[in-house]
């Protein structure tokens, strides 16, 4: 269980800020296997029932976390650590002098960033399809 709302609020930024693409690997490894919040049978159930959820998984099971660990006030601070921060980067990146596009660099880390994201998504399906019953 997480010890306080701010811990919950800062870890579901981290994750924010890391899944652009495939966010399952990242969440079952922050919230089971780094935090220890959930056992891989829950974080099983809790993202099937996410998936059902209108809207992003990723922030349904931050709502369901928040508010199983601190009521409302829990929820809400879940889904603001999903939806605060990337949209602040976004804006600040947009109002950039520079365009970063146009830098080779900048095109050798989003390429490597998506073939670590393809890695993780893949490692993600194959331990969360050992805990299918």
């Amino acid at each position: 269980m997480p010890a306080s709302i701010s811990e919950l609020f800062w870890a579901f930024t981290r994750i924010a800020l890391q899944g652009f693409g495939g966010v399952v690997a990242i969440v079952q490894r922050e919230l089971v296997d780094k935090r220890g919040w959930l056992t891989h049978q829950e974080f099983t159930e809790e993202w099937a029932v996410a998936q059902i959820m209108p809207g992003p998984n990723v922030v349904n099971l931050a709502m369901i976390l928040g508010g199983r660990y601190f009521g409302w006030r829990g929820a809400i601070a879940g889904v603001l650590g999903m939806v605060v921060m990337p949209p602040f980067i976004i804006v600040v990146l947009a109002v950039t002098p520079a365009n970063l596009i146009d830098y080779p660099l900048t095109r050798d880390v989003m390429r490597a960033v998506s073939a670590v994201t393809a890695g993780f998504t893949h490692g993600a399906a194959a331990r969360l399809s050992r805990h299918l019953n």
